[in-house]
Protein backbone atom coordinates (compact mmCIF):
# COMPACT_ATOMS: atom_id res chain seq x y z
CA UNK A 1 0.00 0.00 0.00
CA UNK A 2 1.55 3.81 -0.71
CA UNK A 3 2.46 5.58 2.18
CA UNK A 4 -0.12 8.10 1.55
CA UNK A 5 -2.78 5.43 1.90
CA UNK A 6 -0.99 3.95 5.16
CA UNK A 7 -0.86 7.22 6.61
CA UNK A 8 -4.47 8.01 6.19
CA UNK A 9 -5.68 4.70 7.41
CA UNK A 10 -2.85 4.40 10.43
CA UNK A 11 -3.91 8.31 11.51
CA UNK A 12 -7.69 8.58 11.08
CA UNK A 13 -8.87 5.33 12.34
CA UNK A 14 -8.00 2.50 14.77
CA UNK A 15 -4.93 1.05 14.62
CA UNK A 16 -5.17 -2.65 13.86
CA UNK A 17 -4.06 -4.09 16.94
CA UNK A 18 -6.92 -2.65 19.15
CA UNK A 19 -9.37 -4.53 17.32
CA UNK A 20 -11.96 -2.02 17.30
CA UNK A 21 -13.21 -2.47 13.90
CA UNK A 22 -16.84 -2.92 13.19
CA UNK A 23 -16.72 -5.43 10.37
CA UNK A 24 -13.44 -7.64 8.85
CA UNK A 25 -13.58 -6.20 6.05
CA UNK A 26 -12.65 -2.35 4.55
CA UNK A 27 -12.94 -0.61 0.62
CA UNK A 28 -10.75 1.92 0.32
CA UNK A 29 -10.41 4.36 -2.96
CA UNK A 30 -7.41 6.56 -3.96
CA UNK A 31 -7.91 8.52 -6.93
CA UNK A 32 -5.14 11.31 -8.26
CA UNK A 33 -2.51 12.84 -9.99
CA UNK A 34 1.68 12.72 -10.25
CA UNK A 35 3.99 14.86 -12.01
CA UNK A 36 7.10 12.91 -12.80
CA UNK A 37 10.12 15.63 -13.76
CA UNK A 38 12.27 12.30 -15.54
CA UNK A 39 9.83 9.43 -16.39
CA UNK A 40 12.79 8.16 -18.56
CA UNK A 41 14.93 7.75 -15.58
CA UNK A 42 17.58 9.29 -18.47
CA UNK A 43 21.14 9.69 -17.22
CA UNK A 44 21.70 12.72 -19.97
CA UNK A 45 19.84 16.13 -20.26
CA UNK A 46 18.89 14.99 -23.71
CA UNK A 47 16.75 11.85 -22.44
CA UNK A 48 15.23 13.92 -19.54
CA UNK A 49 11.44 13.89 -20.37
CA UNK A 50 8.33 14.29 -18.02
CA UNK A 51 5.00 13.35 -17.87
CA UNK A 52 1.52 13.86 -16.19
CA UNK A 53 0.15 10.81 -14.53
CA UNK A 54 -3.63 10.26 -13.94
CA UNK A 55 -4.01 7.47 -10.93
CA UNK A 56 -7.32 5.21 -9.59
CA UNK A 57 -6.89 2.88 -7.36
CA UNK A 58 -9.40 0.48 -5.26
CA UNK A 59 -8.41 -2.19 -2.44
CA UNK A 60 -10.47 -4.27 -0.28
CA UNK A 61 -8.73 -5.18 3.49
CA UNK A 62 -10.02 -8.37 5.20
CA UNK A 63 -8.50 -8.50 9.14
CA UNK A 64 -8.56 -11.97 11.26
CA UNK A 65 -8.03 -10.91 14.73
CA UNK A 66 -5.56 -13.86 16.49
CA UNK A 67 -5.01 -14.03 20.02
CA UNK A 68 -5.08 -10.65 21.64
CA UNK A 69 -1.98 -9.14 20.32
CA UNK A 70 -1.63 -9.98 16.48
CA UNK A 71 -3.74 -9.60 13.20
CA UNK A 72 -3.75 -10.82 9.90
CA UNK A 73 -4.67 -8.48 7.38
CA UNK A 74 -5.42 -9.83 3.31
CA UNK A 75 -5.59 -7.47 0.88
CA UNK A 76 -6.46 -7.08 -2.95
CA UNK A 77 -5.61 -4.04 -4.70
CA UNK A 78 -5.41 -2.72 -8.09
CA UNK A 79 -4.19 0.62 -9.19
CA UNK A 80 -4.09 1.97 -12.60
CA UNK A 81 -1.81 4.75 -13.77
CA UNK A 82 -2.16 6.69 -17.10
CA UNK A 83 0.26 8.44 -19.01
CA UNK A 84 -0.73 11.82 -20.67
CA UNK A 85 2.15 11.99 -23.08
CA UNK A 86 4.43 8.61 -23.12
CA UNK A 87 0.77 6.58 -22.94
CA UNK A 88 3.34 3.08 -23.34
CA UNK A 89 3.99 3.88 -19.94
CA UNK A 90 0.33 2.83 -19.00
CA UNK A 91 0.51 0.11 -16.85
CA UNK A 92 -2.50 -1.27 -14.38
CA UNK A 93 -1.01 -3.49 -11.00
CA UNK A 94 -3.26 -6.20 -9.40
CA UNK A 95 -1.88 -7.22 -6.16
CA UNK A 96 -2.68 -9.90 -3.70
CA UNK A 97 -1.17 -9.49 0.20
CA UNK A 98 -1.07 -10.79 3.72
CA UNK A 99 0.42 -8.68 6.43
CA UNK A 100 0.60 -10.23 9.75
CA UNK A 101 0.95 -7.33 12.37
CA UNK A 102 1.77 -8.16 16.72
CA UNK A 103 1.56 -5.37 19.40
CA UNK A 104 3.18 -7.29 22.35
CA UNK A 105 3.29 -4.45 24.76
CA UNK A 106 -0.66 -2.66 25.79
CA UNK A 107 0.81 0.88 26.42
CA UNK A 108 0.12 3.98 24.58
CA UNK A 109 3.58 3.84 23.21
CA UNK A 110 4.31 0.35 22.78
CA UNK A 111 5.86 -0.68 19.62
CA UNK A 112 3.99 -2.86 16.59
CA UNK A 113 5.78 -5.27 14.43
CA UNK A 114 4.66 -6.45 10.57
CA UNK A 115 5.63 -8.46 7.78
CA UNK A 116 4.05 -9.26 4.53
CA UNK A 117 4.18 -10.59 1.35
CA UNK A 118 3.09 -9.05 -1.78
CA UNK A 119 2.22 -10.81 -5.32
CA UNK A 120 2.04 -8.18 -8.06
CA UNK A 121 1.00 -8.79 -12.14
CA UNK A 122 2.10 -5.30 -13.96
CA UNK A 123 0.46 -4.76 -17.18
CA UNK A 124 1.76 -1.82 -19.47
CA UNK A 125 0.78 -0.82 -22.82
CA UNK A 126 4.53 -1.54 -23.60
CA UNK A 127 4.56 -5.46 -23.75
CA UNK A 128 8.43 -5.43 -22.99
CA UNK A 129 7.46 -3.54 -19.58
CA UNK A 130 4.97 -6.25 -18.42
CA UNK A 131 6.09 -8.23 -15.31
CA UNK A 132 5.05 -10.21 -11.96
CA UNK A 133 6.51 -10.58 -8.66
CA UNK A 134 6.90 -10.34 -4.94
CA UNK A 135 7.35 -7.85 -2.80
CA UNK A 136 8.79 -8.64 0.89
CA UNK A 137 8.57 -6.02 3.60
CA UNK A 138 9.63 -6.45 7.65
CA UNK A 139 8.91 -3.05 9.80
CA UNK A 140 7.89 -1.52 12.79
CA UNK A 141 6.15 1.50 14.04
CA UNK A 142 6.05 2.90 17.55
CA UNK A 143 4.03 6.24 19.14
CA UNK A 144 7.02 8.58 20.63
CA UNK A 145 4.25 10.88 21.89
CA UNK A 146 0.60 12.00 21.27
CA UNK A 147 1.59 13.90 17.78
CA UNK A 148 5.15 12.25 16.96
CA UNK A 149 5.31 8.29 15.75
CA UNK A 150 8.09 6.59 13.85
CA UNK A 151 7.54 3.77 10.85
CA UNK A 152 10.78 2.03 9.75
CA UNK A 153 10.96 -1.37 7.25
CA UNK A 154 13.26 -3.15 4.95
CA UNK A 155 11.54 -4.07 1.71
CA UNK A 156 12.83 -6.44 -0.81
CA UNK A 157 11.52 -6.65 -4.15
CA UNK A 158 12.13 -9.29 -6.96
CA UNK A 159 10.06 -9.12 -10.75
CA UNK A 160 10.71 -10.80 -13.59
CA UNK A 161 9.39 -9.02 -17.03
CA UNK A 162 9.51 -9.90 -20.73
CA UNK A 163 12.71 -7.69 -21.49
CA UNK A 164 15.27 -8.43 -18.94
CA UNK A 165 16.39 -4.70 -19.01
CA UNK A 166 13.30 -4.31 -17.21
CA UNK A 167 13.64 -7.17 -14.00
CA UNK A 168 13.77 -5.58 -11.16
CA UNK A 169 15.94 -6.98 -8.00
CA UNK A 170 16.28 -4.51 -5.17
CA UNK A 171 16.19 -3.69 -1.64
CA UNK A 172 15.23 -0.52 0.03
CA UNK A 173 15.33 0.91 3.81
CA UNK A 174 13.17 3.01 5.37
CA UNK A 175 12.56 5.82 8.43
CA UNK A 176 9.18 7.64 8.05
CA UNK A 177 8.71 10.17 10.60
CA UNK A 178 4.25 11.36 11.42
CA UNK A 179 4.13 14.34 13.34
CA UNK A 180 0.01 15.35 13.84
CA UNK A 181 -0.14 19.48 13.63
CA UNK A 182 -3.78 19.43 14.67
CA UNK A 183 -6.76 16.74 14.64
CA UNK A 184 -6.69 15.04 11.55
CA UNK A 185 -3.56 16.88 10.41
CA UNK A 186 -0.15 14.96 10.14
CA UNK A 187 3.03 15.81 8.11
CA UNK A 188 5.36 13.09 7.19
CA UNK A 189 8.60 12.75 6.52
CA UNK A 190 10.11 9.53 5.07
CA UNK A 191 14.55 8.92 4.04
CA UNK A 192 15.14 6.02 2.36
CA UNK A 193 18.15 3.97 0.35
CA UNK A 194 17.44 1.92 -2.26
CA UNK A 195 20.08 -0.23 -3.33
CA UNK A 196 19.56 -2.84 -7.29
CA UNK A 197 18.82 -2.48 -10.71
CA UNK A 198 16.77 0.11 -12.93
CA UNK A 199 16.35 0.25 -16.47
CA UNK A 200 16.91 3.81 -18.13
CA UNK A 201 16.07 4.78 -21.60
CA UNK A 202 18.65 7.39 -24.07
CA UNK A 203 18.84 8.09 -27.15
CA UNK A 204 22.63 8.50 -27.55
CA UNK A 205 23.38 4.74 -28.07
CA UNK A 206 27.35 5.70 -28.08
CA UNK A 207 27.17 6.45 -24.36
CA UNK A 208 25.22 3.95 -23.53
CA UNK A 209 27.21 0.92 -24.95
CA UNK A 210 30.10 2.84 -22.83
CA UNK A 211 28.03 2.86 -20.22
CA UNK A 212 27.26 -1.38 -20.48
CA UNK A 213 31.18 -2.06 -21.30
CA UNK A 214 32.33 -0.34 -18.32
CA UNK A 215 29.55 -2.14 -16.18
CA UNK A 216 31.42 -5.49 -17.47
CA UNK A 217 34.53 -4.58 -15.34
CA UNK A 218 32.32 -5.16 -12.36
CA UNK A 219 32.11 -8.57 -11.56
CA UNK A 220 29.21 -8.43 -9.07
CA UNK A 221 27.06 -7.40 -12.24
CA UNK A 222 24.30 -9.73 -13.41
CA UNK A 223 25.92 -10.97 -16.73
CA UNK A 224 22.05 -11.41 -18.40
CA UNK A 225 22.37 -7.33 -18.18
CA UNK A 226 24.58 -7.11 -20.82
CA UNK A 227 23.35 -7.56 -24.42
CA UNK A 228 20.01 -8.21 -25.77
CA UNK A 229 19.91 -8.17 -29.68
CA UNK A 230 16.52 -7.90 -31.60
CA UNK A 231 16.03 -7.47 -34.91
CA UNK A 232 14.71 -3.98 -34.82
CA UNK A 233 18.24 -2.91 -33.19
CA UNK A 234 20.62 -0.31 -34.55
CA UNK A 235 22.94 -2.76 -36.87
CA UNK A 236 25.49 -4.43 -33.96
CA UNK A 237 24.41 -2.54 -31.29
CA UNK A 238 24.21 -4.38 -27.68
CA UNK A 239 20.61 -2.34 -26.59
CA UNK A 240 17.09 -3.48 -27.12
CA UNK A 241 14.86 -0.64 -28.86
CA UNK A 242 12.57 0.84 -26.37
CA UNK A 243 9.15 1.52 -27.66
CA UNK A 244 8.07 3.85 -24.69
CA UNK A 245 10.51 6.49 -26.01
CA UNK A 246 10.69 7.90 -29.42
CA UNK A 247 14.36 6.64 -30.99
CA UNK A 248 14.69 4.99 -27.81
CA UNK A 249 16.69 2.35 -26.17
CA UNK A 250 17.18 1.07 -22.54
CA UNK A 251 19.38 -0.74 -20.74
CA UNK A 252 19.90 -1.46 -17.12
CA UNK A 253 21.73 0.21 -13.92
CA UNK A 254 23.33 -1.06 -10.59
CA UNK A 255 22.28 1.69 -8.53
CA UNK A 256 21.70 2.86 -5.36
CA UNK A 257 20.11 6.11 -4.24
CA UNK A 258 18.79 7.88 -1.33
CA UNK A 259 14.93 8.80 -1.50
CA UNK A 260 13.16 11.60 0.52
CA UNK A 261 9.72 11.78 0.82
CA UNK A 262 7.82 15.03 2.34
CA UNK A 263 4.11 14.80 2.56
CA UNK A 264 1.27 16.59 3.97
CA UNK A 265 -1.83 14.58 4.81
CA UNK A 266 -5.33 16.43 5.67
CA UNK A 267 -8.58 14.47 6.79
CA UNK A 268 -11.37 16.37 6.37
CA UNK A 269 -14.02 13.95 7.56
CA UNK A 270 -13.68 10.40 9.32
CA UNK A 271 -13.61 8.78 5.33
CA UNK A 272 -12.21 11.74 3.27
CA UNK A 273 -8.49 12.42 3.01
CA UNK A 274 -6.68 14.79 1.13
CA UNK A 275 -2.82 13.82 0.62
CA UNK A 276 -0.52 15.98 -1.59
CA UNK A 277 3.70 14.69 -1.18
CA UNK A 278 6.47 15.46 -2.64
CA UNK A 279 9.29 12.72 -3.59
CA UNK A 280 13.23 13.33 -4.33
CA UNK A 281 15.38 10.84 -5.42
CA UNK A 282 19.59 10.89 -6.21
CA UNK A 283 21.29 7.89 -7.60
CA UNK A 284 24.95 7.04 -7.71
CA UNK A 285 26.15 4.21 -10.13
CA UNK A 286 29.83 1.99 -10.39
CA UNK A 287 29.97 4.05 -14.01
CA UNK A 288 29.04 7.28 -12.85
CA UNK A 289 25.89 7.17 -15.08
CA UNK A 290 23.65 9.26 -12.02
CA UNK A 291 20.70 10.74 -12.40
CA UNK A 292 17.66 12.35 -9.82
CA UNK A 293 14.19 13.68 -10.16
CA UNK A 294 11.31 14.59 -8.15
CA UNK A 295 7.85 13.02 -7.96
CA UNK A 296 5.03 15.23 -6.89
CA UNK A 297 1.43 13.81 -6.36
CA UNK A 298 -1.60 15.03 -4.84
CA UNK A 299 -4.29 12.42 -4.13
CA UNK A 300 -7.77 12.01 -2.83
CA UNK A 301 -8.81 8.84 -0.40
CA UNK A 302 -12.02 7.36 0.30
CA UNK A 303 -13.11 4.55 3.14
CA UNK A 304 -16.44 2.84 2.62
Amino acid sequence: MPHKTLLFFLSIFVPACSFASESPFTFNLNAGVIYDDNVARATLEQDIVTDTIANFGLNTDFRTHHLNESIVILSAIIDAFQYQEFDKLSNIIASIKADYQIQPGHGFTAPWYHISLEYSIVNYQSTLRDSDGFTIEAGMGKRITDRVSLRSGLVYEIFEAEADEFDIDNYRIYFSFDYTTYSQNTLYLTLGYNNGNVATSTTDTTTANNKINASKTDKSHDSRLYSHHLPNEIPGGPLRADDAFLNGFVYQLDTSAITLQLGNNLAFSRDNSIDASLFYYSTEDSTNANYNGIIAQLSYLHRF
